[in-house]
């Protein structure tokens, strides 16, 4: 007596063992539906997005550096820091994104936070008198990093790119610039770096979001200066030698990285069929 055809039920008793596989079991085998294709191009015009915030990191640190070593006067960054944010914010409002109200409570949040770090510097200038200039250092570097890998890196629309992104990336980077403040020689030093971080990671990072949502292209733009600004501050640092590791970093981030992730595509293997659990559609009604 022939076998009954077999039938991929369970609650159903069949004169089959349980390991039993029909030949027709892959016959709705499908590979890589759901694979995404990637462009080249796409993927390094993409890469800038973080490549703009990295060289946000670096010029802070040159400017740190410029500080420390007493080479240039402290104001001079906060003054050009400052003028540079009140164009962002001229740009910003000439294209209506702020009204009457809101211009009047970013006064007064300027003020108030102006007037803040102009009490807390002579204390927060002692604030690591006790702590050694290596930890300092290698916590600077931990804060940075962090800083990163945490940054808000997401495109959305102009409204919510107008808004404050998430903390946790700002704080990491006001702590390592706290930190270092620390040691720093002058009150006026510390005021000067600090209004200059909070330009440069509370407000810079809006007004980026912003501007890419804006236009693609001015974004291109900005991102080419600020190369420009940190390469310049790469080759005072350390020279030639900075210079030349850093330009072969980013280039390897813009373009080696996104050639090497196509290249891995054709190893992908995602495999779909009818055994893969039933996937809710949910409808609101």
């Amino acid at each position: 007596m022939a076998k009954r055809p077999w039938r991929k039920l369970l609650w159903v008793h069949q004169p089959y063992p349980d390991n039993y596989v029909d030949s027709s079991f892959l016959s709705q085998l499908k590979r890589n539906l759901h694979v995404q294709q990637y462009s080249f191009w796409a993927l390094s015009s993409d890469s800038t997005v973080i490549i703009s915030h990295v060289y946000t990191v670096a010029i802070f640190v040159c400017v740190f550096v410029a500080i420390y070593r007493d080479k240039y006067n402290p104001a001079w960054f906060a003054s050009i820091g400052s003028f540079c944010t009140l164009v962002g914010y001229f740009a910003w409002d000439g294209l209506g994104e702020e009204n009457t109200t809101s211009r009047t409570a970013t006064a007064k949040s300027a003020i108030l936070i102006v007037s803040t770090l102009l009490g807390l510097s002579p204390v927060l200038k002692s604030l690591t008198q006790s702590t050694s200039s290596d930890s300092i250092w290698a916590l600077s570097f931990w804060l940075f990093l962090l800083n990163v890998f945490f940054h808000d890196y997401s495109i959305g629309s102009r409204k919510t790119c107008s808004s404050f992104p998430p903390t946790l990336s700002t704080n990491l980077a006001i702590a390592a610039a706290t930190v270092l403040a620390s040691r720093l020689s002058t009150t006026l030093s510390v005021f000067s770096f600090l209004l200059f971080s909070i330009e440069l990671f509370g407000l810079f990072p809006i007004f980026s979001r912003w501007l890419r949502s804006y236009s693609f292209v001015a974004h291109l733009i900005l991102t080419s200066i600020l190369a420009i600004v940190t390469e310049v501050g790469m080759f005072y640092i350390g020279g030639w030698w900075a210079l030349g590791v850093w330009s072969v970093a980013i280039l390897s981030a813009v373009f080696v990285a996104p050639g090497w992730l196509i290249a891995l595509q054709k190893y992908k293997n995602e495999i779909q069929g009818p055994w893969d659990p039933a996937k809710p559609v949910l409808r609101s009604r």
